[in-house]
């Protein structure tokens, strides 16, 4: 099974998405390495160090499905790209894409080098662009031109091509604690290239989907569309974002996804404690990691509102001695009173509102 990065927002604009991959990058110096090692260092771009740790593994304990992905691995990076059936102009950008990833993952140039490559290739292609963000967006022109639908930009650390056959339009209402709001859903499917995250791990590992102002866009096989998981996570999420972004245009990334995050704990049902705990667990205290940031204030106010504690709580015994309902409210307390202080501060103009623990 595919491990999917989390659903993220991008800003789509003249040079298309840019999406940030969210792969814990694991250090297994303290102990012994494994498959997830592998991956987790593809996924941080670097194919050098995932071989260095794949040929560290012992191949005798490999199951089948191991032995199968050490050799999916092995090949794609020892071999020139391979072709696809794809129209003419799509399969020579693909294969330009792949020969970049290649390249710039395996440290062979420097990544500054690698672009220059990737810039020629597309220019020989298409003919010449002022930089590699508009030969990107006349990659995703020519693609689509050939009946085909793509994404271009920057997946960071590299320059990204996803290519699908087809996409479906689907609308949802989703019930936010305070309103309705209709979400616009773009299900992908036929999937030719899944980016450098789905080519870096032989498409174990890749982005579950992104987001414009207007639509979600979300790669079916990684959605179980009658779970609650989708309903909330994704659904009330998203539909948060969608909603702020109208109400509160200037709200930085932390702030967005803290009032997203309280939003899936204030309309969950069977998943109430298990979004708690993550939350809880897996906080970090940088504003620029967005997600953990929120993770940990969404955790710390918690522990304010349920517990009276003046430290985050982080045993999972505690949060699930607390009644689910009551875990609901107090979410839906913590949306009202960041409303509250938003349209106190400036709706329309207030940045930032959470508080960076001190020391």
């Amino acid at each position: 099974m595919s491990r999917v990065a989390p659903f993220k927002r991008a800003a789509i604009g003249a040079l298309a998405a840019a999406i940030v991959l969210a792969a814990l990058l694991l250090s297994p110096a303290a102990r012994a390495a494994t498959f997830d090692d592998v991956y987790d260092a593809a996924l941080g771009g670097d194919m050098t160090q995932a071989f260095s740790i794949l040929d560290s593994l012992d191949a005798t304990r490999w199951s089948t499905e191991d032995s199968k992905a050490a050799e999916c691995l092995r090949r794609t990076f020892a071999s020139p790209p391979g072709d696809e059936e794809l129209p003419p102009v799509s399969r020579r950008l693909l294969t330009a894409y792949r020969r970049y990833w290649q390249t710039a993952m395996l440290r062979r140039p420097s990544a500054e080098a690698a672009e220059a490559g990737l810039r020629a290739d597309l220019g020989a292609i298409l003919g010449p662009a002022d930089d590699l963000g508009a030969a990107s967006a006349r990659a995703k022109a020519a693609i689509e031109g050939e009946g085909l639908f793509a994404l271009t930009g920057v997946t960071s650390p590299y320059y990204e091509l996803m290519i699908w056959k087809t996409q479906t339009p689907t609308d949802y209402h989703v019930k936010l604690p305070e309103r309705s709001i209709d979400v616009h859903v773009v299900f992908l499917d036929d999937f030719v290239s899944l980016g450098w995250a789905g080519y870096a791990t032989c498409g174990r590992a890749h982005s579950g989907g992104w987001t414009t102002h207007d639509a979600l866009y979300a790669l079916r096989s990684s959605y179980d569309v009658t779970s609650e998981e989708f309903r909330v996570s994704y659904l009330a999420h998203e539909g948060r974002h969608f909603s702020d972004d109208k109400e509160f245009p200037k709200l930085a990334q932390p702030e967005l996804e803290y009032r997203a995050k309280l939003t899936e704990i204030a309309v969950s049902k069977s998943t109430t404690y298990d979004l708690t705990v993550e939350f809880a667990r897996r906080t970090g205290t940088d504003r620029s990691v967005p997600h953990s940031f929120a993770d940990y204030c969404v955790a710390r106010d918690l522990s304010r509102e349920v517990f009276d504690s003046p430290t985050l709580v982080t045993d999972e015994a505690r949060w699930k001695a607390v009644p689910a309902r009551r875990l609901r409210a107090a979410a839906i307390r913590l949306l009202e009173q960041s409303h509250a202080l938003l349209e106190r501060k400036g709706a329309t103009t207030t940045e930032r509102f959470l508080e960076t623990p001190q020391g």
